[in-house]
């Protein structure tokens, strides 16, 4: 863990530095907050016929700051969690995350920005953006993904952009897959007039993986390249039309493979409160050896917001999927999922909440998994710092291999004092 978070902190440490040297207008925030909460789990390791359930303590103390001056915005947060388990006592440990974005003007046209995020858990369902696998232990897990990039604005709407992205992901379970992807990466947006632009990008991808006990997964180096077209019909509707590729070169016996896509986008903001975005396509994999895979994919995303107290998000994704820094190595594989969230104020204290997702996945092998996941909540604040909530959440996979099928039901209850100070 130690060496996990060298880096991190080290880089907020010099940032910290750089940014109080500033001799412009600025203001501080300062955000200590503390939440207690007790939850109950009905099938901690998701095991698909030995259900354990437990009650689980967290107590989780949390500092955000945010700095913004003439040039410089930081923003910073971190919060350890005390973990009990009632029955399930060996699992009781201390989750950590931590998140860090700055942006700096280096120049009138030149720009440096960075971002990192560090979570520490033993959670079996992973809270990162885009991680779906899932776990059948309680054995923890460091992951950690940043991001660097320079940009040069070379007019009021065209940017050059160059980069890396590392991400590094370890498991305490020896059985396991250790890992890191490091990706190079540029793009240029560039628009010839006020109605039609052009988009260039290109990221390098290098995947190392390792474990303490069998054999790890092929490590592999890769590319992707794409080009879009875009055109404005006016201030609110933009339309786009798309090719990218993408190699995989595995160094073992895994098979090499290409994928080809187009797409075509569609984005229009009908009203403050409305908006779309659309994006449909159609993709090969061509493999070295195997026959080749096809299929459609697509993107929808509707915002809407109904009168002063309620809004809406419902949407969906499909189309192929890689899956190697994680848990569960699934290479390759098609998707097609659906989600909706909607959140209404009840009065001006109380707020409810709910939403959903569907996702199918289907292996190079054939092997298709389904996974549900609902949740339905209450908000609640009162005393001016102070706040509840109450949440139910459920979680089911339906996996043509059995031992990863799973049902789980789990009721939160959580109160947090929050204060900001600001000068």
């Amino acid at each position: 863990m130690r060496k996990l978070l060298v880096a991190p902190i080290f880089s907020m440490i010099c940032i910290l530095l750089t940014a109080s040297t500033g001799s412009g207008q600025h203001h501080f925030e300062i955000t200590p907050s503390i939440s207690v909460s007790g939850e109950y789990d009905d099938n901690i390791y998701l095991d698909p016929d030995d259900e354990v359930s437990d009650y689980i303590t967290t107590v989780r103390p949390r500092l955000s700051l945010a700095l913004v001056t003439q040039h410089t915005r930081l923003e910073a947060a971190y919060s350890p969690s005390f973990v009990w388990y009632n029955d399930e006592d060996e699992n009781n440990t201390t989750r950590h995350e931590g998140s860090l974005t700055y942006g700096q003007q280096l120049g009138r046209y030149l720009r440096l920005d960075i971002s990192d995020t560090f979570i520490k858990s033993e959670e079996p369902l992973e809270t990162t953006e885009g991680i779906v696998g899932v776990r059948h232990t309680r054995e923890s897990y460091w992951r950690n993904t940043g991001e660097a990039r320079v940009g040069y604005q070379f007019g009021a709407e065209n940017n050059f952009s160059v980069g890396f992205r590392h991400e590094y992901l370890e498991n305490d379970d020896p059985t396991v897959d250790d890992g890191r992807e490091q990706s190079p990466f540029a793009d240029v947006i560039f628009w010839l007039n006020e109605a039609n632009g052009l988009e260039l990008a290109y990221e390098y991808t290098k995947a190392d993986f390792w474990r303490e006990h069998g054999e790890a997964g092929d490590d592999y180096t890769g590319n992707s390249a794409s080009i879009t077209y875009l055109h404005r019909f006016g201030p609110h509707v933009t339309t786009s039309l798309g090719y990218t590729y993408t190699d995989r070169d595995f160094d073992g016996d895994t098979e090499d493979y290409k994928i080809h896509e187009g797409n075509f986008g569609y984005e229009q903001s009908f009203s403050p409160n409305l908006s779309l975005s659309l994006g449909i396509g159609y993709f090969v994999q061509d493999n070295d050896v195997s026959d080749n895979e096809k299929g459609y994919s697509y993107n929808l995303s509707v915002t809407r917001r109904i009168g002063e107290y309620t809004s809406m998000v419902v949407g969906g994704a499909g189309g192929w999927n890689e899956a190697y820094l994680e848990a569960e190595r699934r290479g390759f594989s098609k998707y097609w999922s659906g989600n909706a969230r909607i959140e209404h104020q009840l009065m001006q204290a109380l707020s409810l909440y709910f939403g959903g997702s569907y996702r199918k996945d289907k292996d190079d092998t054939g092997r298709t998994w389904k996974t549900t996941r609902g949740n339905v909540g209450l908000r609640y604040s009162f005393l001016r710092w102070f706040s509840a909530g109450l949440e139910y959440a459920y979680a089911k996979r339906d996996d043509d291999v059995n031992a990863d099928d799973y049902t789980d039901n789990c009721v939160m209850l959580t109160i947090t004092a929050s204060r900001m100070f600001r000068w």
